[in-house]
């Protein structure tokens, strides 16, 4: 191992750190009327506007620089639905000098409770004008003959991918999510239409759900005190705040003693049954799911060294299409032993600035080994996402080592060969994963 400490990347994995998604199409007009929970979108938009105001003056937005200081929601707005099919949240892109800079996600429904469900600070890549096409051909190539009911961008953390509904001329349906990034197909159990469910499928009883209710209506109340404050001052919210308008802002905020945080999504247990199941659905997928080798080696490794050590395990094949590295990106790797780990990573899922995915828990990625025994230490792998915009890799790695970090300097390649079978393949990555000299090997999943 080098001396000097990293974080690494991963260019190219489909990770399943939380992403923001900027989509500008509008919501469904007709969806679910009937629900009573269901949120008007000009009261979801009334909503993010408000919650904008308060994050750059009373919250972290103003630390976020000057664009998230210029700050204003944008025009359009898009409707995600949640595993069930039910309303989720509204998606509204955060707009500075004529470009989107990040969103904001409200709840669409008002058992959810209130407040921002997410705040994504940068733009994303999800476009669901080549998402939801992409998904309604996969369901055809998968069911083949079966109708398409519909298809809808759908938020399911850690997924943000379309939900399709396919049905067979007897009315028999499958409800799927969809990835577009991975390509990711999993069959879902949709939730008793008659229930109310949160967006995980969990009923519901009538306490939690006033309570829910009520904390929305709380949350409605302060953000239309937010925006009565704006008409009453002739405060133009479409705009950026003048120094004028932050000021008196700001004088408002304290007097109530505004100080929003990140509000995540709300955290509701998981019955032990739907975990399981989760977990048969995951290893059926992968079980027949493709998939490519990726393998993690020490920074300071030469191109040609690599090859050659991969080339060992090919039991004599050669590496026609040669091998691919490169950096990695989002992804932390920690030197420590299991008493050491367990505080580094306390400390890492309570941090202010990035958030821990566990590497383990992917759905289109697993590791043959996490964590890993070089020797006398013991390496983990798992996923970070950071919410400032901007920030180089320097920065974060001068951020984690001054905080303590113990983190290795790594590299990836991505083989492009391999012996010819499944059972073939299987045992070329067990060789390469038995290999010291190598520190983690995974298998990348796609469709």
């Amino acid at each position: 191992m080098t001396g000097r400490s990293h974080i690494i990347a991963i260019a190219g994995i489909a990770c399943i750190v939380l992403a923001s998604v900027v989509l500008l199409t509008a919501p469904p007009a007709d969806v679910e009327p009937a629900d009573p929970h269901l949120v008007p979108e000009e009261t979801a938009r009334d909503h993010a506007t408000a919650a904008l105001v308060e994050f750059i003056v009373a919250g972290p937005g103003l630390a976020e620089g000057e664009a998230w200081r210029n700050a204003t929601i944008g025009a359009g707005s898009v409707l995600f639905f949640d595993r069930n099919g039910r309303p989720f949240v509204y998606h509204y892109p955060v707009e500075s000098g004529g470009a989107a800079i990040g969103s904001i996600k409200v709840p669409a429904r008002t058992v959810l409770g209130g407040g921002v469900m997410e705040y994504g600070m940068t733009p994303s890549t999800f476009d669901p004008d080549d998402a939801i096409p992409q998904a309604v051909a996969a369901t055809e190539r998968a069911y083949p003959g079966w109708s398409i009911r519909d298809a809808l961008p759908c938020y399911a953390p850690p997924v943000t991918g379309v939900l399709v509904r396919a049905m067979t001329a007897n009315d028999t349906g499958t409800l799927l999510l969809i990835d577009p990034v991975s390509g990711m197909m999993v069959e879902r159990e949709p939730a008793d239409e008659d229930a109310v469910v949160d967006h995980r499928g969990r009923v519901l009883g009538q306490d939690e759900v006033e309570e829910r209710v009520a904390d929305w209506r709380d949350t409605d109340v302060r953000y239309g005190e937010t925006l009565a404050f704006a008409e009453d001052h002739g405060i133009d919210l479409r705009q950026p705040l003048s120094e004028e308008d932050f000021e008196l802002y700001a004088e408002f905020f304290e007097t109530r003693k505004v100080s929003p945080a990140r509000t995540p999504v709300p955290a509701t247990p998981i019955p032990e049954s739907e975990l399981i199941a989760r977990q048969k659905e995951l290893e059926e997928w992968q079980r027949t799911a493709d998939w490519e080798i990726a393998v993690a080696y020490d920074a300071g490794m030469p191109d040609d060294e690599i090859s050659a050590i991969i080339e060992e395990h090919l039991g004599g094949g050669s590496l026609s299409r040669g091998i691919k590295t490169g950096p990695a990106e989002s992804w932390l790797c920690l030197n420590a032993t299991t008493t050491e780990f367990a505080g580094y990573r306390a400390g890492l899922e309570s941090h202010a600035t990035f958030r821990v995915v566990d590497a383990n828990e992917a759905f289109f990625m697993s590791l043959l080994e996490n964590p890993r025994t070089v020797g006398d230490r013991t390496l983990w792998l798992f996923g970070i996402s950071h919410d400032r915009p901007g920030m180089e890799e320097e920065e974060i790695t001068a951020l984690f080592l001054a905080e303590g970090f113990p983190l290795e300097e790594m590299r990836f390649a991505r083989i492009n060969s391999y012996p010819g079978d499944r059972d073939g393949r299987e045992q070329f990555a067990e060789r390469l994963n038995a290999d010291a000299r190598l520190l983690f090997v995974m298998k990348e999943y796609r469709m």
